[in-house]
């Protein structure tokens, strides 16, 4: 019966870590567009979004999200859309910057 107060209390703090670690988050491939190379390159696919891909508009400016049209998919080798059938996966690699974290 003692260890019901400890268990409750270390099953809250679990709970409140897994509340924070929440708000950073897995990368998404999104870039800063920090960089005037990305501005050069200027979409990025999204990591689990496949029909899905980020484009840098300006420098400094986060990028937003674009999709691709219904029954295509992202291919990032083509920096293009294409139908699903002619879509294939590709290793995925980290932009040169990432969006700067909001304060």
């Amino acid at each position: 019966m003692k260890f019901l107060p400890l268990f409750v209390v270390l099953l809250l703090l679990g709970c409140a870590s897994l509340g924070s670690a929440a708000a950073v988050g897995k990368p998404t491939g999104q870039p800063g567009c920090q960089t005037e190379e990305e501005l050069a390159v200027r979409n990025y696919a999204h990591f689990y979004l496949k029909n899905s891909y980020w484009s840098c508009q300006a420098l400094g400016v986060p990028a937003t999200l674009s999709s691709c049209a219904v029954a295509q998919a992202w291919l990032d080798e083509v920096k293009s859309c294409v139908p699903w059938s002619q879509w294939y996966w590709l290793p995925t690699a980290l932009p040169p910057s990432e969006p700067l974290a909001a304060v």
